[in-house]
């Protein structure tokens, strides 16, 4: 007989010989796949460990015991030699005060000293003089003093002196409206 080769025909297999087969397989597959997922875990556990164990925890000295890494004191530093002005600067600075004494036997202090207020201090002549020229068109009395500070001179913008202390509040509310900052400074009487 012959036979047609066009059409393909599906081959009658037992069913015991195709039961086994699918069986081993899936077997196969999942062994596979359970095995490279506990070895990927495995793996990624000791580099967790490695990334993670903390620096120097436990060392092992050549004698055999454990040290825990105690902290050691660290040298002490050296002190550098400071080089304070105040002691030079204080005797300056002395103002004298009159004290008087009342009917009753109270003291009546007299401070003649005046007071100025410094409205910047800058490096450059040229900021300093903007600032003063600022200051003028406020309508306050401005002057530049030069001053020598740890070799570099500052050209300080000062405002004053005043007489009153009204006339100090008004010179400083003034400045807080234009919002330049300012230091009061006492100046001795002469």
């Amino acid at each position: 007989m012959t036979q047609d080769f066009a059409k393909k025909r599906p081959r009658k297999e037992s069913s015991r010989d195709s039961a086994p087969r699918k069986t081993q397989g899936r077997t196969f597959y999942l062994a596979t796949f359970v095995t490279g997922f506990l070895g990927g875990a495995f793996i990624t556990f000791l580099a967790a460990l490695w990334y993670l164990k903390p620096a120097g925890d436990i060392l092992v000295t050549t004698g055999g015991t454990l040290d825990r890494g105690t902290p050691k004191a660290e040298s002490p530093a050296k002190a550098e030699e400071m080089h304070w002005t105040f002691y030079e600067i204080f005797p300056k600075s002395v103002v004298p005060v009159v004290q008087e004494y009342t009917n009753m036997g109270e003291k009546v202090v007299e401070d003649h000293s005046k007071w100025a207020l410094q409205a910047g201090s800058f490096i450059d002549v040229l900021d300093a003089d903007e600032r003063r020229a600022n200051l003028i068109l406020l309508g306050l009395d401005a002057s530049i003093r030069k001053v020598k500070v740890t070799g570099t001179t500052w050209h300080r913008v000062i405002v004053g002196p005043f007489d009153t202390q009204l006339a100090r509040n008004r010179a400083l509310d003034k400045l807080a409206q234009a919002e330049i900052p300012s230091l009061l400074m006492k100046i001795p009487a002469s």
